[in-house]
């Protein structure tokens, strides 16, 4: 957040100094620091991790690191990750039942997790210069033996659930 706050008020003084002259696309781009991690990660996507549609139990991150797609599950406060399913790829593709609910057991990528804080796949299911949609599936589970579903916060999957999905572009 503080990143974004600098960005902005870098921007800001800039064109404040500046009125006689715009800025440029390229100006812009050298200036977007905000996906930009240390070792030159690349954030592409962040979105909350949802348990039981009003929690937030952490966060999903698609993230470019050393050339390669990543998608990190990670927890906040007293919440662990148990399970994960994870969807990366075009919608035609997104294993669903005839009524449109996900089938997040046929995801591609998925495990079971013993109360760890993270976890994180790598994909090659999204190229550069391509889009691809993400289902983000995680069972979660916290200190007072409360257990969710979770999914990464996004648009409706459809069907009978509350299922979400988010898209990415590379």
């Amino acid at each position: 957040m503080k990143s974004i706050i600098t960005l902005l008020l870098f921007s800001l003084f800039l064109i404040g100094c500046s009125p006689d002259q715009e800025a440029t696309i390229e100006d812009i781009q050298e200036l977007n620091l905000i996906t930009e991690q240390p070792g030159g990660d690349e954030v592409l996507y962040e979105t909350p991790l949802m348990a039981g549609q009003h929690t937030e139990a952490g966060t999903v991150t698609v993230s470019i690191v050393d050339g390669t797609v990543e998608v990190t599950y990670e927890t906040i406060g007293d919440w662990v990750i148990d399970e994960t399913h994870l969807f990366v790829g075009q919608l035609s593709d997104l294993p669903t039942t005839g009524s449109g609910n996900p089938k997040n057991g046929h995801f591609e990528y998925k495990g079971t997790h013993n109360g760890v804080t993270t976890v994180t796949y790598t994909t090659d299911n999204l190229n550069e210069g391509e889009c691809a949609y993400v289902a983000a599936h995680a069972v979660v589970s916290n200190s007072s033996g409360g257990s969710e579903t979770a999914w990464g916060q996004g648009i409706p999957i459809g069907g009978n659930n509350w299922a979400m999905m988010f898209e990415v572009c590379y």
